[in-house]
């Protein structure tokens, strides 16, 4: 359509007054002949006209009621400026309504974008409310990997990147790690770029097959994690497709989005290192349950996850339930746990050449293994960071993670050894785990490990003892453990105990094992359920051997 077809159809554009609301209409066919009267195909002309009625119905600038009689006539008269500037435009070569490089977005500030997004979003949304029969098309096409990363029934997020730039501030601040796909997730896009965009760019169906090469290159960007290598996934859901008018940055149309979201499978070297990520990088937070279901965390933290409560009509608590019943990402899953662990003990030696002691409590026997004394400490470096002690140092080789873990870095020596005592812990029930030379655990469920009775102080204060109090504070210490991960700090626990107990206690004591007394005093110590001592590490303080009931713990003050 040339420029001087344009100038010549505005001159015989219907025209209506700015004042007084004068106005007249023109028909369609004399704009055509008008046309034609300066020597233009009519074919032309007609193609002309259909083109701009079509414009400016767009724009709705034209009276419909006239344009079914076949006439043109303006709203108004800011409607007729509205063409005339647009029609002026098209005319003019060297007119325009936006600088050359308005649509730039390639190192552009924030105040343009928002001026694109503002723009587009306007547009976008007026198509949309005033589509006939309310059913507009999408013009941009979005799909979507997301994954749930699951443990300790908390769900890991993402802080976006476009937290403070967004039209809509109170969408959400963190989503879950994952992203949307792009054309360098499709393994052919080298080969063939133009059929790869204009599929990404539609609503192809097939594209939802490249999404977990999307959710791999995400990971990766977000947390670090390398497929196989950290993780495997699942599909574990895909939601209803849904339009809204919307888009990162100024990148803003009426959008239909298909999501699918994948559960994480973690690696122990994957829930390890993940460990690591998010304590070095803020970007990264759980989310509890309760989080999820309010839509923020405590602190203020608000979810954007919008697309997930609407596939649940957004029934938080049926989604969080759902959340719940899903398995952990990762689970520590110890190679021993009895099927009784309050009943079940092995007991760790302080000193060579004592026994390794494990069975039912009160049954204990003797493990047939024979420790070293550098073997001794090394497993009760073990036990003690299993049992979740705290180190006051540790050797510089190693790093602590949880669930009785550790990683060795450059140490050969050490390696070495605990190798050799995995070896050696193979003949019993209870194993010394090794992944790939690198990650060692004792893998036994640390409610069951306990340490020798000497490490342990009892302390209860005698004033108490001869008040009228009917109970009585005493406290268990535990003393530092010298080891060869490092020295494990002293403790000491708190505890609240009939004044009886505690007088039972000091008479156990203060005579020799078989006193008659002995018996009474170790039905009132089950009776108080006493065993609360055993979060420091201590089994019990009573022992009974050979028919006799003996005290366990050192003692201090009173006892």
């Amino acid at each position: 359509m040339s420029s001087q077809l344009i100038k010549t159809l505005i001159t015989y554009l219907p025209r209506y007054a700015e004042e007084e609301g004068d106005f007249y209409a023109v028909k369609r066919e004399d704009l055509i002949n008008a046309l034609c009267s300066e020597h233009i195909n009519r074919a032309v002309a007609e193609n002309t006209v259909a083109v701009c009625e079509n414009l400016l119905d767009t724009l709705a600038v034209l009276n419909t009621d006239y344009l079914q009689q076949g006439e043109w006539c303006f709203i108004s008269f800011p409607a007729q400026l509205l063409a005339l500037s647009v029609l002026t435009a098209i005319a003019d070569k060297d007119s325009r309504f936006f600088t050359n490089n308005f649509w730039n977005t390639q190192s552009i500030s924030d105040d343009k974008k928002n001026k694109q997004r503002d723009l587009l979003r306007a547009i976008e949304s007026n198509r949309v409310e005033h589509y006939a029969g309310n059913n507009a098309p999408p013009i941009r096409y979005i799909y979507v990997a997301w994954s749930i990363i699951k443990l300790d029934n908390k769900i890991l997020f993402y802080q976006r990147e476009d937290t403070q730039k967004r039209f809509d501030k109170t969408a959400g601040d963190y989503g879950l790690l994952g992203g949307r796909l792009n054309q360098r997730d499709m393994p052919d896009f080298s080969v063939h770029k133009q059929r790869c965009l204009q599929s990404i760019q539609s609503n192809n169906f097939n594209m939802k097959a490249v999404l977990p090469e999307t959710l791999k290159r995400e990971l990766q960007e977000e947390a670090g994690l390398i497929f196989d290598k950290h993780y495997t996934f699942t599909l574990w859901r895909e939601l209803t497709p849904y339009r809204q008018v919307q888009g990162s940055a100024p990148n803003h149309a009426y959008t239909e989005y298909y999501l699918s979201i994948f559960h994480i499978e973690l690696t122990l070297a994957g829930y390890l290192f993940l460990q690591q990520k998010i304590n070095a990088d803020n970007r990264l937070v759980w989310f509890s349950m309760a989080d999820i279901e309010n839509g923020e965390t405590v602190d203020g933290k608000i979810a954007y996850i919008k697309a997930l409560f609407n596939d649940f009509s957004d029934n938080r608590t049926v989604l969080t339930a759902e959340l719940t019943i899903l398995s952990n990402s990762f689970s520590s899953g110890y190679l021993y746990q009895p099927k009784e662990p309050n009943n079940y003990a092995l007991i760790l030696p302080i000193s060579a050449g004592q026994p390794l002691l494990a069975g039912f409590k009160g049954k204990e026997k003797s493990l047939d293994i024979i420790l070293t004394p550098r073997q001794l400490i090394i497993l009760l470096g073990l036990a003690a960071h299993n049992r979740g002690f705290k180190f006051t140092s540790q050797i510089e080789s190693i790093i602590f993670h949880p669930y009785g873990w550790l990683e060795l870095v450059n140490n050969s020596e050490l390696q070495g050894e605990l190798i050799e005592l995995a070896i050696l812990f193979k003949k019993t029930d209870y194993k010394i785990e090794n992944q790939q030379d690198k990650f060692f655990r004792l893998s036994v469920d640390p409610t069951i490990i306990y340490f020798d009775s000497q490490l342990f102080t009892l302390n209860v204060q005698q004033a108490d003892l001869d008040s009228r109090k009917t109970k009585v504070s005493v406290s268990i210490t535990r003393a530092e453990i010298t080891t060869a991960l490092g020295v494990t700090a002293s403790k000491t626990e708190a505890f609240v105990i009939t004044r009886r107990l505690g007088r039972d206690l000091q008479k156990l004591y203060q005579n020799p094992p078989g006193n008659s007394e002995a018996f009474a005093c170790e039905d009132n110590y089950k009776k108080a359920k006493a065993d609360g001592f055993s979060v420091a590490g201590l089994k019990s303080l009573l022992c009974r051997e050979a028919g006799n009931i003996s005290f366990r713990a050192k003692h201090q003050n009173s006892l």
